[in-house]
């Protein structure tokens, strides 16, 4: 009888001295991200059948970005909980986020399917429809989620995402009766009011675009397209020297947009600022003179880029490397011809070079879904394979 309260002691100590997920959400919550997967590693090694440290670990590698060891967590965490819709829908989300398109879809599906409930679901599902232009089939769930969730802060979401849809088939007045139930539930949120703005200003309601912009821009002053849009607005209303001020800060978020510019100089014109306005129209030259300079040189550079294509094909590697950067030196804007130097270096084992490509095309295009794909598995690969073993990569683009 001793001894076996001695083992329940030693047990209960054990316990006690394992790390808990309640620890980890708490480093999660200071930003330690290291610290929580480390002690998430711990805890899976102890109990491989906690399927919620599971889930845990395969989230936060996901964030980390650290994508076949996510996935592989969180498939294992679907093993051990194969009714569990939250478990599916951290899946889908991981997957979401490495650019797993049709897996994500299928994973956000059976979480429904498990829960019909889950407003969150309902919403990462149709984010990946509205990715794919099936808008009635997005809508649906959308639609769905804003009933689960009622007149709530959370359903501000919903409503936001399905003003965008009905933006995309000109639906005004539908897309302004969600954007304004959008920022009735959370008047913080900053995207809301501009776009709600943007679809006053269609609708010809002038006082009142000014007001949502304004508002906005009180809200998110960094956000670039905001501020176009109320500097523009301002130039409509024959307010230059308000215009100026915003158009300015737009320039400074995004300093070769076209339109910005031009809508810039023509607010410095009308505020008597000509000199400036002068400036800024020889800056739109210029961005005009090396447009047409891109444009003339773009046909070498396909052409250059495609013989580089075939020759990957083929295994000549080299004579393939060649001719991307080739084709890049022409066309130095052109994302397909870098990310191809890119892939085409990391399967020469060149790895931090063709890396660094690869991150300059999502620098450049955030929303190029096949290069934040491939920078994913290149930084993957780059940890497991020697470097100077050549490796097969993604598909060269044409």
């Amino acid at each position: 009888m001793i001894q076996v309260t001695l083992c329940l002691v030693c047990a209960v100590h054990a316990l006690a001295a394992q790390p808990s997920l309640d620890q980890v959400r708490e480093l999660l919550s200071k930003g330690s991200r290291h610290s929580a997967v480390a002690m998430l590693r711990r805890i899976v090694a102890a109990d491989p059948r906690n399927a919620d440290a599971h889930i845990m670990l395969g989230t936060t590698l996901a964030l980390e970005g650290s994508r076949s060891d996510s996935i592989q967590q969180l498939t294992e965490a679907v093993r051990l909980k194969p009714d569990s819709a939250e478990a599916y829908r951290a899946l889908g989300m991981a997957l979401a986020r490495f650019v797993e398109t049709k897996a994500a879809r299928e994973a956000f599906e059976k979480a429904i399917e498990l829960n019909p409930r889950l407003a969150g679901a309902h919403l990462d599902l149709s984010l990946i429809l509205a990715q794919s232009g099936e808008w009635s089939l997005a809508r649906e769930h959308l639609d769905r989620a804003i009933q689960i969730q009622g007149d709530t802060p959370a359903a501000a979401r919903a409503y936001y995402l399905r003003a965008g849809i009905h933006g995309e088939q000109n639906e005004l007045e539908a897309a302004l009766a969600d954007l304004e139930r959008a920022v009735q539930l959370r008047p913080d949120f900053a995207e809301a009011w501009s776009d709600l703005g943007a679809v006053k200003r269609n609708l010809l309601d002038d006082a009142g675009a000014l007001t949502a912009l304004e508002r906005s821009v009180r809200i998110d002053p960094k956000n670039g397209k905001a501020q176009f849009r109320l500097g523009s607005e301002y130039l409509h209303g024959r307010k230059p020297h308000l215009a100026v001020e915003h158009l300015r800060q737009a320039l400074r978020l995004d300093p070769d947009d076209r339109a910005t510019l031009y809508n810039l100089q023509m607010a410095l014109r009308a505020n008597g600022q000509g000199e400036e306005a002068k400036r800024v129209e020889a800056r739109i030259a210029e961005l005009l003179r090396q447009r047409s300079l891109a444009s003339k040189t773009a046909i070498q550079a396909a052409k250059l880029n495609n013989e580089g294509v075939e020759m990957e094909k083929t295994g000549n590697l080299h004579a393939a490397l060649e001719r991307y950067r080739a084709a890049l030196e022409l066309d130095p804007e052109h994302g397909g011809f870098r990310l191809n130097l890119g892939l085409v270096l990391c399967r020469l084992g060149r790895w931090d070079e063709g890396i660094a490509e690869i991150r300059e095309v999502v620098r450049r295009y955030p929303d190029n879904a096949e290069a934040t794909k491939a920078l994913y598995i290149a930084l993957e690969q780059r940890l497991k394979t020697p470097a100077s073993v050549e490796t097969p990569a993604e598909k060269p683009v044409r």
